[in-house]
């Protein structure tokens, strides 16, 4: 069953932009090295719409309401820019510039949190993940994995798999 995150109009995204200043987005998306603090944003792109969609049903708008809670503690909620939000090797990566030192510890604690979720939750409908697929590495529930079809490996037979993958695969193929 595939879920698919409804495009939001410009009106939708500039609210959640003002709601979360964070997000907003300065540039083309497809083309990252167009973002610039002094551009005037269109609102037809926002970072959240960086974020696997699997991970934005799960997440969102949570992990901005946390994120904005940790910002208002320092004063930093207009000021906070990502650099990149993106899936690397299976989880939820958030990359970030220049960051009062006050809160470092608080952000870095929460950045962990959805970095340990993400690997058990599904990338593609966000539900919880069960399956890890081979090469690229990615996390997904018991029907996405039957969907993509290709290899994947039960996350209960990770440590398995990795310990010998030659006898794994041996053992559990037909």
């Amino acid at each position: 069953m595939k879920f698919v995150i409804k495009e939001k109009t410009p009106a939708e995204n500039k609210a959640l932009c003002e709601k979360y200043p964070f997000l907003t987005w300065r540039g083309d998306p497809l083309y990252v090295g167009s973002y610039s603090k002094d551009r005037e944003p269109d609102y037809k792109y926002t970072w959240e719409d960086e974020m696997p969609d699997g991970w934005r049903k799960a997440f969102c708008p949570r992990i901005w309401d946390e994120l904005k809670a940790i910002l208002e503690k320092a004063d930093f909620v207009n000021e906070f820019e990502f650099m990149q939000i993106k899936e690397k090797f299976g989880t939820l990566r958030l990359y970030y510039c220049g960051i009062p030192a006050e809160i470092s510890k608080e952000l870095s604690d929460w950045e962990d949190k959805y970095d340990k979720l993400s690997e058990q939750t599904c990338i593609i409908c966000g539900e919880p993940a069960t399956q890890m697929t081979t090469g690229w590495i990615t996390y997904v529930c018991d029907d996405c994995a039957k969907e993509m079809g290709g290899r994947t490996i039960p996350i209960k037979d990770l440590d398995e798999y990795y310990d010998n993958p030659k006898k794994y695969w041996e053992t559990h193929t037909n």
